[in-house]
């Protein structure tokens, strides 16, 4: 599958990755992938100044053991073209992933969402959704495969009420007069 798509950044929460979902993003990068770029976010402290000292807080243990899980993530793509690069940064996770888009040139912004329930959402947030309206470029979302099923069975069970499919109007194709 070749794609428009050369710059890609891949928002990464160090979790490992499927093999259905290794493929689907090696289809999405396709022959012409120039750079993937994985990113974690650390939210830690970025409300307090950077200058603002903290006792006893250092990040940078947390900040190496990221970037190796995000090298082993890297791998694990095995992807053949282009460059597979990663980097760790901290603030706000939507903020920082939409500047990052922005400032490394990336034409499309990968992320995976783990379709969490409305109390998840709340109590998480939800950055997948975050940066589908703040994000300066194309934000392509994937599902997690235990999701998808889950969510599968949700539409099945809803399909079973057959009113629920029933259009008010409907066409078939409007391309015929």
């Amino acid at each position: 599958m070749s794609c428009s798509f050369r710059r890609i950044l891949f928002p990464s929460d160090l979790s490992p990755l499927s093999p259905e979902l290794i493929g689907k993003i090696r289809d999405i990068g396709g022959t012409d992938l120039e750079e993937l770029h994985l990113a974690f976010v650390l939210e830690a402290f970025h409300e307090i100044p950077s200058d603002f000292p903290i006792p006893g807080v250092s990040l940078e243990p947390v900040a190496r053991e990221a970037l190796e899980r995000l090298v082993q993530i890297a791998r694990s793509l095995d992807l053949a073209p282009g460059v597979v690069s990663a980097g760790v940064y901290t603030g706000r996770a939507d903020h920082t992933l939409s500047a990052l888009a922005v400032s490394g040139g990336y034409d499309l912004l990968l992320i995976l969402s783990h379709a969490r329930n409305l109390l998840g959402r709340l109590m998480v947030g939800s950055v997948s959704t975050s940066l589908m309206h703040i994000s300066p470029v194309p934000v392509l979302v994937l599902k997690e495969p235990s999701a998808q099923n889950s969510l599968k069975k949700s539409a099945e069970l809803h399909m079973a009420d057959k009113n629920a499919l029933l259009p008010m109007a409907f066409t078939q194709d409007i391309r015929k007069g």
